[in-house]
């Protein structure tokens, strides 16, 4: 592989500076990457056809090279006008090859065969329905510049030279990308590569501040020194401001400190647990914390473990496709890596994945290296399944937030590596924030507190464990007596019968009108019992339940 020339690591600090400001952008992918994938997909839909015989090989030949504007379209028109038997016999050369057949010779082939001497950008182009990211198309005015600017050695000049020329560009690609990922930019392929060296050295954005694309300018036109100032380390936006903290716990009718104390064990440790009985709202805090990282330019993603739910699922692994009408498979990237994606392309927002129900999925096995990477953000290791070919981590934005449902006993089965990793927030009707929650909802909405106090009868018979959660009541609807006799009969009592089962006198103790007496109130009815009505359904009131 061709050596950087005499200042080499200066200019790379500034080439990379700037492919890291395009790594960023929102528009990257629309702009320079998704419009080839499509062009991929194109050609190799027109290479199985032409493999395959099919008369509509031209038709999708010519719809790949309109997909993209990679080929001069004079250039390809005349190519598809041209004789038919030299067309065929050229592609022949660069597509109807085996694995023995290398590269060199696909390329040199086409070029051989090629009526009036097509462009070897063309070859190029063809080799992208075998993997457009492995293989992008040549692009000379780009790499022109690129060379000029990182003091890379420029390579072949002789035009008709296709093979070496192209094989010259596949070593600068990789040399871009070991430089990127030296100075923290984790491209994806040669096609980003590809994309970002055409964007340093060509594209001017509309959406950038006009001083940002003056430097721009200049540093494309070779104005400035070649050594300009880096990025500086990514500052992390905080989404939790005061007046935030203050907006969402109202929101949540949670004390600002309660919800400080969160976002601090999740500052600090970056994975937390919320644990307790179902229908206390960890699932619904959890969404709303993520929510509030998504409004100050983060994201965040919702998976549910359950049994079945496995590694493949969760990091990465191989799934069914068809390739050119064959099945086979292809590896898929599960919503970890795609989240540890974005947030390693916005260093300076915080993403959340929030993992509910963890404990009723084989976490161990689910999580397999990243019981590493949560304690050492810092540190790589090789996937399962290889990945791309290089290490992974996790980006130090990036936080989870899982929820355990302590009703369900698998939660003792968790291993002790796994509660080193993560801070726990409990969750229980009887301690703060979820203490008095009921009654605090019940008066905002200016309606009786008496089914606070007949939830507090029942929770006092219970195992804190095991306790019935506010979100059974917490509904849209009006809480009436008639309403509340139907969220415990259909959803409160099956739910205590699990925790009672085989004792038919403790589960009497929970009779509706058993407790209501006790209490020695009357609902807005005037305490007169009302009849169940079977129509409604219970899962009404199940808001923010788990």
């Amino acid at each position: 592989m061709p050596i950087d020339g005499e200042g080499g690591d200066a200019r790379w600090d500034a080439f990379i500076g700037w492919a890291k400001r395009f790594w960023k952008w929102e528009q990257f992918d629309e702009s320079e990457r998704n419009y080839k994938l499509e062009a991929g997909k194109n050609l190799a839909a027109a290479k199985g056809a032409f493999l395959g015989q099919s008369p509509d090989w031209e038709d999708l030949l010519k719809k790949a090279f309109r997909s993209a504007n990679l080929v001069n379209w004079q250039t390809y028109d005349r190519f598809l006008k041209s004789d038919r038997s030299l067309i065929q016999e050229a592609l022949n050369r660069v597509w109807g090859t085996d694995a023995s057949t290398s590269l060199e010779e696909r390329v040199k082939g086409f070029q051989e065969f090629a009526p009036f001497g097509a462009p070897g950008n063309m070859a190029s182009f063809l080799l992208m329905a075998d993997d457009c990211t492995q293989y992008p198309a040549y692009r000379y005015t780009s790499l022109r510049k690129a060379y000029e600017l990182t003091g890379y050695p420029s390579g072949p000049n002789n035009s008709r030279d296709a093979w070496e020329r192209y094989e010259h560009e596949l070593g600068f690609y990789d040399k871009f990308i070991e430089q990127a990922s030296s100075r923290g930019v984790r491209v994806r392929d040669r096609l980003d590569a590809q994309a970002l060296v055409w964007c340093v050295t060509q594209t001017m954005p509309d959406d950038w501040p006009q001083d940002v694309l003056e430097e721009l300018d200049a540093y494309q036109e070779g104005r400035v020194g070649k050594a300009v100032s880096p990025l500086p380390p990514p500052v992390l936006k905080n989404p939790w401001s005061p007046t935030n903290v203050e907006a969402l716990g109202q929101k949540l009718l949670w004390q600002p400190a309660q919800l400080r104390e969160i976002i601090a064990d999740l500052q600090e440790k970056r994975q937390v647990i919320f644990y307790g009985p179902p229908g206390t709202g960890k699932t619904y805090v959890a969404r709303e914390i993520a929510r509030q990282c998504e409004l100050n330019s983060g994201g965040f993603e919702i998976v549910q473990f359950h049994p079945s739910y496995s590694y493949e699922d969760f990091v990465e692994g191989f799934r069914p496709r068809l390739f050119d009408g064959q099945p086979g498979f292809e590896l898929t990237r599960g919503p970890l890596r795609r989240i540890a994606e974005k947030a390693r392309s916005n260093p300076e927002s915080t993403f959340i994945l929030v993992i509910d129900e963890l404990n009723r999925g084989n976490v161990a096995k689910v999580f397999g290296e990243l019981y590493f990477l949560l304690e050492y953000r810092d540190e790589e290791v090789r996937l399962q399944y290889g990945g791309d070919g290089e290490g992974f981590s996790l980006p130090r934005n990036l936080w989870f937030i899982c929820t355990m449902n302590t009703a369900d006993r698998s939660i003792a089965l968790m291993d002790a590596a796994l509660r080193r990793r993560f801070y726990f927030a409990p969750f229980f009707p009887d301690e703060p924030p979820i203490k008095g929650l009921l009654r605090r909802w019940l008066d905002r909405k200016g309606e009786d507190t008496w089914v606070a106090d007949l939830v507090d009868a029942a929770n006092a018979k219970l195992d804190r464990d095991t306790g019935i959660g506010p979100s059974y009541f917490m509904g849209d609807m009006p809480l009436d007596e008639s309403r509340v006799r139907r969220i415990w009969k259909r959803a409160v009592i099956p739910y205590i019968e699990e925790q009672c089962f085989g004792d038919a006198d403790k589960l009497r103790e929970f009779d509706f009108d058993t407790l209501k007496r006790r209490l020695g109130g009357s609902a807005s009815n005037g305490g007169e019992p009302t009849g169940d009505t079977d129509t409604a359904q219970a899962s009404d009131a199940d808001v923010n339940a788990s």
